[in-house]
């Protein structure tokens, strides 16, 4: 799911819940929680990626 989210973004289209339902074949409202989560899921993983550089500060 992360992955079709990341892939439509690199190639500058959205992803929307009833696309997933339908490869999913789930209902559009599940597909839309999947998409969701997903999302929710590639910003964390982003934000963790942007500061595994950094070193913790010890006093």
């Amino acid at each position: 799911m992360a992955r079709w989210l990341a892939e439509a973004e690199k190639a500058g289209k959205k992803l929307s819940g009833a696309e997933v339902a339908r490869r999913l074949e789930l209902s559009a409202r599940t597909g839309q929680r999947r998409l969701d989560k997903a999302a929710a899921y590639l910003q964390e993983v982003r934000q963790k990626q942007s500061r595994a550089h950094l070193r913790p500060v010890r006093g």
